[in-house]
C-alpha cells in the first residue's frame, strides 16, 4: 500500500502487565508499511524494581481510579520514565544511532488499571519528561482518545498485526494470538482495516508468572518446565470459565486483575501452573469461536510462544495449525514494542490507530499525545 508519507525512524516501548521488563524496538515506517527493522533490546526488571511496580499496582487498585496524589505511584512513574530513557540509550547504542536520527518515540508506559467502561485507562510514564531527557519527540497516552470516545482502549496492536501480514499472507482469514500478560487475538479477514476484529480473550502470562514467582526463584514458566509436569484440575477450570466475560460479544477488553483465581492456591506448584496455562488456552478456544469465520492457521507472539506446554495446548484446543510468528520471519517478543513505534508514526500522520472492530469505538480514530522536547 503506497502513500506520499515520508519514511520515519521510530522507537517503540512496551512494559507489559506481566512485569518482566521493558521491550524496545526500532522500525522505519511511512505509517502504512514497515520498511525496516532495527536490532531490538530488552531490559529485565530487577527484583526491587518489580516489587515497586507491584506496590504501585496495589496502590492503584486501592485508589480505584486514576489519581495524581499518591506519592508511591508518582515515584514509580519517575522510575519508569528514567528506566525507559536508559533502555532507549542502549537501543541507540546497539543500532549505532544518535538521538537526532530518531523521528519519534511511541511510549506505552505501565498500565496500572484499565477502566474503559468508565471512560479511562491508567498508564504511568511521563512523556514530556522522556522527550526532554532524550531530545526526541514522544507520543504517549495512546489509549485515552479511544476510551473517551466509547472504545475499550485495547487491544492497540491489531492495525500493526495487519500491516505485517498484509503482504505475505497467502490467504485470509489469518489469526494472531498475542500471549502476553493478558491474551488477545486479532482476526484479519483481508488487507484493509474494515476486515479487522480484535479483543482480549482472558488472562495469560500475568497470572502464570505471578504464580511461578510466588513459589520459585524463576520469573516465568521457562520452557514450560513447571506446567508440563502438572495436572490440569478440570473442576477448577470449569468454575473459572463461568466468568461472564466469556459471554460478552467482542470487541471487549480486560484488566490483568479481572479474574479471581484464588482456587489455584489449593494446588501444587506444577498443578497450579498447568491449570493456569489451561485457563488461558480455554479462553482462547472460546474466543476463536467468536470470530466471523474460522481461522485455518494461528500465529502466536509474546512470551507464550516460547512455552511448549502452552503451544501444545493451543494446537489441541484450536484443532488447527498453531505456529510462532517467528515462522513468518518476525521477532514475536518485540511485536508490541514495534507496534507502539508504528502507532506513533501513524499519530504524526493523523492516521487512525483504533477501529470499530478492534476496540468498539464508533469510527476509526487516531490517538495519543505529542510531547516535543
Amino acid at each position: 500500500m503506497k502513500n506520499g508519507n515520508a519514511e520515519l525512524t521510530a522507537i517503540g516501548l512496551m512494559s507489559g502487565t506481566s512485569l518482566d521488563g521493558i521491550d524496545a524496538a526500532l522500525i522505519k515506517s511511512d505509517g502504512q508499511s514497515i520498511k525496516r527493522f532495527g536490532r531490538p533490546f530488552h531490559m529485565t526488571y530487577s527484583r526491587g524494581q518489580r516489587d515497586q511496580l507491584k506496590a504501585a499496582l496495589k496502590a492503584a487498585r486501592e485508589a480505584g481510579r486514576p489519581t495524581s496524589s499518591n506519592n508511591l505511584i508518582n515515584e514509580t512513574e519517575q522510575l519508569i520514565t528514567a528506566l525507559h530513557a536508559e533502555v532507549i540509550r542502549e537501543l541507540l547504542k546497539q543500532n549505532n544511532l544518535e538521538t537526532h536520527d530518531v523521528d519519534v518515540i511511541g511510549f506505552h508506559g505501565q498500565t496500572l488499571l484499565h477502566g474503559p467502561d468508565d471512560g479511562w485507562s491508567w498508564q504511568i510514564g511521563d512523556g514530556r519528561k522522556l522527550a526532554e531527557m532524550l531530545e526526541i519527540q514522544v507520543v504517549n497516552d495512546l489509549r485515552r482518545n479511544d476510551v473517551e470516545h466509547g472504545g475499550q482502549g485495547a487491544p492497540m496492536v491489531p492495525v500493526y498485526h495487519q500491516a505485517i501480514v498484509r503482504d505475505i499472507a497467502d490467504s485470509f482469514p489469518v489469526g494472531l494470538i498475542n500471549f502476553g500478560g493478558v491474551a488477545n487475538i486479532t482476526w484479519i479477514g483481508g488487507r484493509d482495516t474494515d476486515n479487522l476484529l480484535a479483543f482480549d480473550t482472558g488472562p495469560a502470562n500475568a497470572l502464570l508468572d505471578d504464580w511461578i514467582r510466588k513459589h520459585t526463584d524463576y520469573i516465568y514458566d521457562q520452557d514450560g518446565m513447571f506446567s508440563k509436569k502438572g495436572t490440569v484440575h478440570r473442576e477448577i477450570l470449569s468454575e473459572w470459565m463461568k466468568n461472564k466475560y466469556f459471554e460478552i460479544k467482542p470487541p471487549k477488553s480486560l484488566d490483568r486483575d479481572d479474574f479471581n483465581v484464588d482456587e489455584v492456591n489449593e494446588l501444587s506448584l506444577e498443578d497450579g501452573a498447568a491449570t493456569l496455562a489451561a485457563f488461558s488456552v480455554e479462553a482462547l478456544k472460546v474466543a476463536s469461536g467468536q470470530c466471523p469465520e474460522p481461522v485455518k492457521k494461528w500465529y502466536v507472539c509474546g512470551g507464550g510462544a516460547h512455552n511448549p506446554t502452552i503451544m501444545k495446548m493451543l494446537e489441541d484446543a484450536l484443532a488447527c495449525d498453531v505456529r510462532p510468528i517467528s515462522d513468518l520471519g518476525f521477532n514475536g517478543d518485540f511485536i508490541e514494542a514495534e507496534a507502539f513505534a508504528y502507532l506513533a508514526v501513524r499519530h504524526l500522520y493523523n492516521l487512525p490507530i483504533t477501529f470499530p472492530g478492534t476496540t468498539g469505538i464508533s469510527k476509526p480514530s487516531t490517538g495519543g499525545i505529542l510531547n516535543k522536547p
